[in-house]
């Protein structure tokens, strides 16, 4: 696995997220507190940008149908066999990194 650095701490607020477009793939890259995690963009009912959803507590909400997922595991409430692909994040000093295959 190879950590790719994708964004400085700096530019992301706290409670937010961002869209990081790498390796064809497109990444939502959460805030929560000090911590960050990424999991897919791409929401599992009709590929909406969860990096523009609303983050209530651990979950982003997807601005399109509402679908709810969880930003640290990438599992749903709505039913156990939904889960969105999760990355390893990594900070060195102000630099966030992604685990990319």
């Amino acid at each position: 696995m190879t950590f790719t650095p994708v964004a400085n701490a700096n530019q992301i607020p706290p409670g937010s997220a961002i869209l990081i477009e790498i390796n064809n793939l497109e990444i939502a890259l959460f805030r929560l507190g000090d911590e960050f995690y990424a999991t897919s963009n791409l929401c599992l009912h009709q590929a909406g940008p969860l990096s523009e959803g609303k983050i209530e507590g651990e979950q982003v909400v997807c601005p399109w149908h509402y679908w709810r997922f969880n930003i640290k595991d990438g599992t749903s409430p709505l039913s156990p066999k939904l889960k969105l692909k999760t990355y390893p994040v990594q900070r060195e000093g102000d630099q966030i990194f992604i685990g990319l295959p």
